[in-house]
């Protein structure tokens, strides 16, 4: 997954094998309620995948060998709506992988997230590379443990309740990033100092 930012847009992109949103879609118990429109472009094939229930639309970029995705609010979104979004990359695509990489000179960044998932009942995570998190790392403290240095970040309110916790746990390699779905409980202090996580 990655975050892709240009001057006037930012939106979330999903690599994966191609055909996946298909298949998904094949065993999803609304499939009944999508419309799936498709278009080819040369070697690359576009699909819209509207789903008329929630009101939202799955936009795929398809190469020979892997696809990219984003979801975007509302219907009958044109198929050449993820071309626009996605033309200040360099999409390379192989059988081995793909690459997505910011054209030179076009002002578009790339933000990869290694992982972006939860821990049942605890916490959503989210894990990137050490280099693309270093502005949301603290400079300095943190507690010592198991997967490097652990920060804990509460929002308060005005009358000093708890809104939002977060923790960050970084090491010399990732950062990751932990939301626990509820900010008082006590099963994400146990989670973050006894997890490790390793970019090789």
């Amino acid at each position: 997954m990655m975050w892709v930012t240009s001057a006037s847009n930012r939106f979330r992109l999903h690599c994966g094998a191609r055909g996946g949103q298909e298949a998904v879609l094949v065993h999803s118990p609304d499939a009944a309620k999508t419309t799936v429109r498709e278009a080819s472009r040369g070697r690359t094939r576009l699909l819209s995948i509207e789903d008329t229930a929630h009101g939202g639309t799955t936009l795929v970029w398809q190469g020979d060998f892997h696809e990219l995705s984003t979801f975007v609010h509302g219907t009958e979104v044109p198929l050449e709506t993820l071309p626009s979004m996605v033309a200040g990359l360099d999409i390379q695509d192989s059988r081995e992988g793909m690459t997505v990489r910011p054209l030179r000179g076009s002002g578009v960044e790339v933000d990869y997230v290694l992982a972006g998932n939860f821990i049942p009942e605890v916490a959503s995570v989210t894990v990137k590379p050490l280099a693309s998190a270093t502005e949301q790392i603290p400079l300095s403290g943190g507690k010592a443990v198991r997967g490097g240095r652990l920060w804990r970040d509460d929002d308060l309110a005005a009358d000093g309740t708890l809104l939002r916790r977060r923790a960050v746990l970084a090491n010399t390699s990732t950062a990751a990033f932990f939301v626990p779905f509820e900010p008082t409980g006590k099963d994400l202090a146990p989670v973050v100092e006894s997890i490790e996580f390793t970019l090789s």
